[in-house]
């Protein structure tokens, strides 16, 4: 049975700007179901970023709720926030902010050496992740002899090697050609059916949205459309 992931009730976001409030989020709900796949949409400035940064424990919300798993995050310190986004944020930018000094191999195990795993299981789970996203044969590759597609798969590789709970990509494809980007957004589809992973992708490509089993559309920070598919969400 498919049961509730995250749960955000009457979010709000301001920013102060020149003695101004700038209102980025206006009382934002949003339920977010274990293994589902939704894509948020909508204009530059409508706030999708911001969300993600948000539901992530990137920032903070001026008010509101944010429940994931039962408890409410923005209640968490900073520690209890790092914890949370080690343990259960997977996330994945338009700039894939991978280290150039290391190999394709080398920056997946980062999230593993950073939770104290032995060298050899955090290469074992890198290894296994980078097979998942068909880069097997680029291990000892460095980011500047890949393409920006597989750089981008390197990116989505460390984002899901230990195995996050929810997945947050904010334009993944924003900065690849057209045919890359669908290769991009075909994997994201894959990695959701075949490990049930939850995940939330902020992208401007309508086209790309209506792939997706959910598509939430945001305008000047709210939420103005909520559209499912016949698709069905994944059980975890």
């Amino acid at each position: 049975m498919t049961q509730e992931l995250l749960h955000v009730e009457n979010l709000v976001k301001n920013f102060d700007h020149g003695g101004k409030t700038l209102e980025i989020l206006k009382s934002m709900d949003l339920t977010i179901m274990s293994g589902e796949m939704l894509a948020v949409v909508g204009a530059s400035g409508a706030g999708k970023s911001t969300l993600l940064h948000l539901l992530g424990g990137l920032d903070s919300p001026t008010s509101g709720t944010i429940i994931f798993k039962g408890e409410d995050i923005t209640r968490y310190g900073s520690s209890e926030l790092a914890r949370y986004r080690s343990m259960e944020i997977g996330f994945v930018f338009q700039f894939h902010h991978l280290l150039p000094a290391f190999t394709a191999l080398e920056n997946v195990m980062i999230p593993g050496l950073i939770r104290r795993l032995s060298k050899s299981k955090a290469q074992a789970k890198a290894e296994k992740a980078l097979d998942i996203v068909g880069l097997t044969h680029r291990l000892s590759h460095r980011p500047g002899q890949l393409s920006g597609g597989e750089q981008q798969r390197v990116a989505i590789a460390r984002a899901v090697v230990m195995g996050p709970s929810l997945l947050l990509a904010d334009e993944p494809t924003g900065n690849l050609d057209s045919n890359t980007g669908s290769r991009i957004n075909d994997l994201l589809l894959d990695l959701n059916r075949e490990l049930g992973m939850t995940m939330l992708v902020v992208t401007h490509n309508n086209e790309m949205a209506t792939l997706f089993p959910r598509k939430v559309t945001m305008a000047d920070g709210v939420i103005t459309g909520d559209e499912s598919t016949e698709s069905q969400p994944v059980s975890a």
